[in-house]
């Protein structure tokens, strides 16, 4: 009878009690600003060759087999072509994307110039790049980029970066990305 009784005030009792401590958790990320972290979730970090955040890159040359494109960035995910010809919604969305590929995909290797040494671009294909990308920020440029052949595997492919001595194995969606772009915006 008692352990009845007991079972019923704690039915009656734990939706308050329950209540009451969502309403402090609540009352405390207001206070605070944000939810508690969790010490096991890992942060992201971006590990591209672009340290710039994307969304700062405001215009992008492309260069390849198809032409030479100056796009420029009128909103977060809006392009538009030199002459001001607005890119379509999908292949400005690709545009971005590669943009971003830039800041958040990091090199697989990077082979040192001491490694380079006697070795020709021609070897990894950045002779005469598949795609070349410059990206801006106003009228600074941030990046130049040259997207050479791929590996014997076919994972990875070469990219020179102008300025640094360093060839760059990369994930090949990031070139393929870029050749992506250039392929849409040159059949248009």
């Amino acid at each position: 009878m008692v352990e009845a009784s007991l079972s019923a005030r704690v039915k009656r009792w734990w939706p308050a009690a329950a209540g009451t401590a969502a309403a402090i958790f609540l009352v405390a990320m207001v206070i605070t600003g944000s939810r508690p972290e969790s010490r096991q979730l890992i942060k992201f970090e971006a590990k591209g060759v672009m340290h710039l955040a994307p969304e700062r890159i405001t215009k992008v040359d492309i260069e390849s087999a198809g032409g030479r494109y100056t796009l420029t960035r009128t909103a977060e995910k809006a392009w538009v072509r030199e002459g001001g010809a607005a890119l379509a919604t999908a292949l400005a969305a690709d545009t971005s994307m590669a943009v971003q590929f830039m800041n958040t995909s990091g090199p697989t290797r990077e082979m040192t110039a001491e490694e380079l040494r006697g070795a020709e671009l021609a070897a990894f294909g950045l002779d005469h790049p598949r795609v070349s990308v410059t990206l801006y920020e106003g009228p600074t440029r941030v990046i130049t980029a040259h997207f050479g052949a791929h590996n014997p595997g076919g994972l990875l492919q070469y990219m020179k970066v102008d300025g640094r001595d360093e060839v760059f194995l990369m994930s090949r969606f990031v070139g393929e990305q870029w050749e992506k772009v250039a392929s849409g915006i040159s059949s248009r």
